[in-house]
């Protein structure tokens, strides 16, 4: 959604939104659902995790997801 500086406030207005960490910076990002902080992901995994977040905010409020490749 946004860099470290921005991001936290671009992603309060998001139904879901992550805010990346800069080149060089420890791998950290916060994520914020409904516009409320709801945890922060840590390490090299960090796209692996947003996208189970992701599938199951898509899945609590729309439905079932497709399956990913």
């Amino acid at each position: 959604m946004g860099c470290v500086v921005n991001g936290p406030g671009e992603s309060k207005h998001a139904d879901i939104g992550i805010s990346l960490p800069g080149t060089g910076e420890e791998p950290r990002a916060p994520v914020y659902v409904d516009g409320h902080l709801r945890t922060t992901l840590k390490g090299d995994a960090i796209p692996e995790q947003f996208a189970r977040l992701l599938d199951d905010y898509v899945e609590r409020r729309f439905g079932a997801v497709a399956p990913r490749d």
